[in-house]
């Protein structure tokens, strides 16, 4: 039987809950889907017949990211906000809590992914932080990329922009398990995957807690990636300041916190507003969804 958290569905199958993101088209990361998703999560964390969680997403994919529709009014700066309040609930949960990807993760959908306990993908799904294209920066995945990716290509991947796909990616660490199957089977085998996590015990291990992933001198991978970011521009350079940040702090917290206020100040200068609004307007003109449009943070 399905229960309705504001734009998410809850549904308990054999000791796992499964909690579908429900804003189509590409389930924009609204307000209704932050809010359901806090309350979907607290109810699966006090529900004592669920013994682990598949997040995953309906209709065309997982999530494209900030919610286009609410750019600009009053919901789109309304908590609970991404990474301050939705991504703790999910990340904190005692239970195992898997990701099952399909079709699209961008920006502020492939950082929720990242807050799961393992992540599984179909091998078409397409996967990006595109956000320094707006001016901004990725600003959680600054932080717990480099600890399922490595430093250096977390920051290839970052500067980029580009759109992969998951495929791209088998036999690395970003994702568990990459499938070549329909969105069905990719769930059904996230709520297999879940109750063996149960049954066998394993040990849930956030990202957040994990080490920095380095391969060679981690100053010298920095330094190579300031020099590549001032070609790119200003937001480039932000993200590796934040990346940056991740090494230097003290704990996972100082450097989000870090993060935060470069993340703040982009968002406050006239300039990302006039690149953002370049951005979107041929894209609001058409009624179309822009991924990592994510004002509230």
């Amino acid at each position: 039987m399905k229960q309705l958290f504001h734009a998410v569905e809850y549904q308990r199958r054999d000791g796992v809950a499964i909690v579908t993101m429900s804003n189509p088209p590409v389930n924009g990361l609204s307000h209704a889907l932050r809010l359901g998703l806090v309350d979907a999560f607290t109810h699966a964390i006090g529900d004592p017949y669920v013994n682990a969680v598949v997040l995953t997403g309906g209709a065309k994919g997982f999530s494209a990211g900030g919610d286009i529709r609410e750019l600009g009014s009053p919901l789109a700066g309304a908590a609970p906000a991404l990474s301050l309040h939705v991504h703790p609930v999910i990340e904190r949960c005692p239970k195992p809590t898997v990701a099952a990807l399909h079709g699209i993760a961008m920006g502020g959908g492939l950082e929720t992914a990242l807050v799961c306990h393992y992540r599984l993908a179909a091998a078409d799904t397409r996967v990006a932080l595109p956000e320094i294209k707006l001016g901004l920066i990725p600003l959680s995945g600054t932080q717990r990329l480099p600890r399922v990716l490595g430093l250096e290509r977390a920051i290839d991947f970052i500067l980029d922009s580009k759109t992969l796909l998951a495929r791209d990616f088998a036999g690395d660490t970003l994702f568990d398990e990459v499938i070549d199957a329909e969105p069905s089977v990719i769930v059904e085998r996230a709520v297999e995957y879940a109750a063996a996590a149960v049954r066998d015990r394993r040990q849930q291990i956030a990202v957040r807690d994990r080490p920095i992933i380095t391969r060679g001198e981690a100053r010298e991978v920095v330094a190579r990636g300031r020099i590549r970011a001032a070609e790119i521009g200003p937001a480039a350079t932000a993200a590796i300041e934040a990346i940056a940040a991740s090494l230097d702090s003290a704990d996972f917290d100082a450097g989000m916190r870090r993060a935060r206020e470069i993340y703040d100040a982009l968002s406050a200068s006239d300039e990302v507003r006039r690149q953002r609004d370049r951005f979107l307007a041929p894209r609001s003109s058409a009624g179309a969804h822009s991924p990592s449009t994510e004002p509230q943070r």
